[in-house]
């Protein structure tokens, strides 16, 4: 619940817009079509079609792999605010007002009496379960069982009181860990596997086409008018907060979408005799309509990415002139820290050249009803998703202030949390990189080596998000491959960079790091220009001779930087080059990209590619042949080729 008491303004005025200008739109339909029962005789069918339910949001949203965007955010605190007041309202008026006005007394004390169980008796009994659990530790399973026992209890007394959604709003005021990851790995694939699937077919069987009459055709309009009123009092209320037209467009789509509690409260309705057979099998065929365009419609009409997709990029090349360098590092874990470390004291910030940093230290978020969390890291403290990393989010707070501390306060770090799904983790990067004006994204390698060259952890969700930050990433990224010393943080004596330099714009960027690596004084830098003879002929080439000429010039007086033109013909005498000098080299930065046909690639394309996300350049130096730290650069995305494509199927 903490959830709603950070809901704005706006969220608060866009869900009961969309809410009551439907039921104005349905009022008007019955009384417009003159339907029997009037407005009452039809609230039930009114009612689910203007309620958006929390949970099918969250499902929806989290379906699109849009649940961290602006849109995904906004539907699901639009739709907690609409829940919470539908249940405090169908509960006063289902509960209390209609029973009293029957002369039903025992109904709303039966009921009053199972909330007495459920907040005063089962909650603290769950709570005292899981003070049990240490923190960070597995549950026990008899611990798991006793939870599970009284859900169940929970959902048996509530259901012979006309109660089906008591248990879900019992569960929103249980603390979300452990019990969101305990759940999700012992219940979420058998649930949506397999009783899922049998609860809504059995539904479906309930549904009697046979029943259907001349009136049925005004019902569907009444639902259908609903359906139109929730649009547009979403869409419009949306757009007076200044929400662009198709995002709120794909917003207004998402709260008319239906899900698998629209079922339940449909059957609930049903079973107590409330709603006739004709009335159930049109809102059914309506649930099931909305939820098989809708949801399509929005996948095809909304990409998170398109806010930062058509701006100006601005890189490492430019921000090495200007002095403006602004650096966003990715941490999933802690053994991803050292070698970031090394790469930000590499690029020796000083007073006169400070690096402000921003440090997103990546959670996964498990559960399919958890809203994402992305914020800096003071304000998230209190939240259970970092409370169940308390110990390694310290740890690694205490190495970044031990950073700043020891560049005399030249790295200005800011601290960001994001909990998020894999699926949807490289949003919340772009995001932030977006919002930062950042110039240069570091990400870490999926895959993590010993000391001896033994592969220690591969992440295969973590290369995703890479891929993905690869593809969509608003600024220069670097995809750090380490393979340093993970106990050290610190540089040696000397630290020594090569950059392989073939052509390219990728390459450019990669040449840029030169001038962050020239004032170190423990570094020893070589630039190894990979040439062909070709190439000297190649008037296409004259970007790449300006630009060596320059970095020849501004370094030429630096002893510690050195320059060497090597000739090669094909893949082969490039490879031999690089091993020639592969026990000189600590740290290696390459591009990304190279243009097909490169000379100085010639054969090496046709080799097998276990990590095309690399470039062939990149993949060559993960290899067990090379033992040194590689940096890749993407200065911006590129088209995968069609030989990439098909080395990604043929892995997958």
């Amino acid at each position: 619940m903490s959830a709603l008491r950070k809901v704005g303004k706006k969220a608060f005025i866009i869900s009961f817009s969309g809410y009551f200008v439907s039921l104005i739109f349905s009022y008007g339909a019955v009384r417009l079509l003159g339907l029997k029962g009037g407005f009452i005789g039809h609230t039930r069918e009114i009612v689910l079609v203007s309620q958006t339910f929390f949970m099918v949001t969250c499902g929806h949203v989290n379906d699109l792999n849009i649940s961290n965007s602006e849109i995904g955010r906004l539907a699901c605190a639009v739709s907690l605010v609409l829940d919470v007041y539908a249940m405090f309202a169908t509960f006063i008026l289902f509960n209390i007002y209609f029973p009293f006005m029957a002369s039903d007394y025992k109904v709303p004390f039966m009921v009053i009496g199972v909330y007495f169980i459920m907040f005063l008796i089962c909650r603290p009994l769950i709570l005292v379960i899981l003070s049990y659990t240490p923190e960070g530790r597995r549950m026990k399973d008899s611990h798991f069982l006793a939870i599970i026992l009284i859900v169940l209890f929970i959902a048996l007394i509530s259901m012979q009181v006309g109660q089906p959604l008591a248990v879900l709003l019992f569960a929103l005021f249980l603390p979300e860990e452990p019990l969101t990851t305990i759940l999700s790995d012992r219940l979420d694939t058998f649930n949506s596997s397999v009783l899922l699937p049998i609860f809504c077919a059995m539904h479906g069987f309930s549904t009697d086409f046979n029943s259907l009459t001349k009136e049925s055709l005004a019902v569907e309009l009444l639902i259908v008018l609903g359906t139109i009123g929730k649009l547009l009092g979403t869409f419009i209320s949306s757009r007076l907060f200044g929400t662009p037209f198709w995002s709120a467009t794909t917003l207004s789509i998402i709260m008319c979408s239906k899900g698998f509690i629209d079922i339940v409260m449909l059957g609930q309705f049903r079973n107590q005799g409330f709603m006739t057979a004709e009335h159930y099998t049109i809102v059914g065929i309506h649930i099931l309509f909305s939820t098989g365009v809708f949801l399509p419609l929005v996948r095809y009409m909304y990409e998170p990415s398109s806010q930062y997709s058509t701006i100006l990029r601005q890189g490492v090349i430019a921000s090495a002139e200007t002095g403006t360098l602004q650096a966003l590092i990715c941490i999933h874990k802690e053994e991803n820290l050292p070698g970031i470390i090394r790469l930000l004291e590499a690029f020796h910030p000083t007073y006169e050249k400070l690096i402000p940093v921003v440090a997103l230290q990546l959670i996964q978020l498990t559960g399919r009803v958890t809203l994402p969390i992305l914020a800096p890291f003071h304000e998230v403290q209190s939240s259970a998703a970092f409370r169940s990393n308390l110990g390694r989010c310290n740890r690694i707070i205490s190495s970044l202030l031990s950073l700043e501390r020891r560049t005399d306060g030249a790295v200005r770090l800011q601290h960001y949390i994001s909990v998020s799904s894999y699926a949807t983790m490289h949003n919340d990067i772009c995001n932030v990189a977006h919002e930062k004006n950042v110039s240069l994204l570091i990400i870490p390698f999926h895959t993590q080596w010993t000391l001896d060259g033994a592969v220690e952890q591969f992440s295969q969700p973590i290369r995703d998000v890479n891929k993905m930050v690869l593809e969509k990433a608003p600024c220069s990224v670097g995809l750090l491959i380490d393979r340093g010393d993970k106990s050290v943080s610190i540089l040696s004596m000397v630290y020594r960079v090569a950059i392989f330099f073939i052509g390219g714009v990728d390459d450019h960027e990669a040449l840029a790091y030169a001038t962050l690596f020239a004032s170190h004084p423990s570094i020893s830098l070589t630039v190894i220009w990979l040439k062909s003879k070709m190439s000297e002929s190649n008037t296409h080439k004259f970007d790449d001779y300006a630009v060596i000429q320059d970095f020849h010039n501004k370094v030429k007086d630096n002893e510690r930087i050195s320059l060497q033109e090597v000739v090669v013909n094909d893949g082969a005498e490039t490879t031999k080059a690089i091993i020639a000098v592969k026990n000189d080299v600590d740290l290696a930065v390459v591009g990304r990209y190279h243009e097909p046909g490169c000379t100085p690639l010639f054969g090496l394309s046709d080799r097998w590619c276990e990590y095309p996300e690399l470039g062939i350049l990149g993949d060559m130096l993960v290899t067990p042949e090379f033992e040194f730290s590689v940096l890749v650069v993407q200065e911006e995305p590129h088209q995968t080729t069609g030989n990439d494509d098909l080395i990604e199927d043929f892995i997958m």
